[in-house]
């Protein structure tokens, strides 16, 4: 990541149209504890508002794979990775998914020197793809803040969102003329309201507050905009999790140029 950073709490949900045009998809990974089967409610809100999300991609609705794993060091770990695939597909089928759209995969995940792979970590994860109409799906392809859009294809049937349609204005007149955009990606840990202390470095590398700097903050159901205040703090905001909440800011070119420290 470049020079901007920012203080915020952190854990788990990734955001996957079968379609070639583009790809939309939303994710959730989980991690439980050993031995158990359980998925914990804040787990339960993230998958619920996903599929809420999801069935709306398309008349059709979505379809979902489970992916529902075990380490090889937890108990019985296949027998638990099908316990595990059976009470999340019981869950979705509760939430309103028709049990038909809800393909489950197991697998037993095998540790590296007795250590669990950072990359595979999660014991559940569970991806919502939209089923497509015969048009196929091009429509979402197009749609700008489409929940769940991770790639366009340029062609002549998808040419993406609108120039500009996914650009932000605080309204103030504190936003700089010469304008760079510094987006990022964090995970949410869990649902909570607060604000977020933006901080980054200056041009002369000093580490200090953001303030005074336009901001646009992304969470799965609302987006907010403002500016920081003199403690490059945000106004108060409902962060959901687990999943990713975005922060875009935009900065003044000359005053925070980006550098390449991590």
């Amino acid at each position: 990541m470049k020079s901007i950073r920012y203080a915020l709490g952190a854990i788990a949900v990734a955001i996957s149209l079968q379609s070639h045009a583009c790809s939309v998809f939303l994710r959730d990974n989980m991690q439980l504890p050993l031995n158990t089967a359980d998925v914990g409610n804040s787990d339960r809100l993230s998958l619920t508002r996903h599929y809420l999300t999801a069935r709306e991609w398309t008349t059709e609705g979505a379809s979902a794979e489970v992916d529902a794993a075990a380490f090889e060091t937890e108990r019985n770990p296949k027998e638990l990775a099908a316990l595990r695939g059976k009470n999340v597909k019981a869950f979705l089928v509760q939430l309103g998914l028709d049990k038909e759209k809800i393909h489950v995969y197991e697998r037993v995940i095998e540790l590296s020197g007795g250590k669990v792979d950072p990359d595979n970590k999660w014991q559940i994860g569970v991806k919502f793809v939209p089923i497509c109409p015969p048009s196929g799906c091009q429509n979402l392809c197009n749609s700008p803040k489409l929940q769940g859009v991770a790639s366009y294809a340029v062609t002549a049937d998808t040419p993406g969102p609108a120039p500009g349609s996914n650009r932000f204005a605080c309204g103030d007149n504190r936003e700089p003329a010469k304008v760079r955009i510094l987006e990022t990606e964090v995970w949410t840990a869990r649902t909570e309201e607060k604000k977020l202390t933006l901080i980054g470095n200056d041009g002369s590398g000093n580490r200090k507050p953001l303030a005074d700097i336009c901001y646009r903050v992304t969470t799965s159901a609302q987006e907010y905009i403002g500016v920081t205040d003199d403690q490059g703090r945000t106004e108060r905001m409902q962060l959901l999790g687990p999943e990713r909440t975005k922060i875009e800011m935009k900065v003044e070119v000359d005053r925070y140029p980006v550098s390449d420290d991590d």
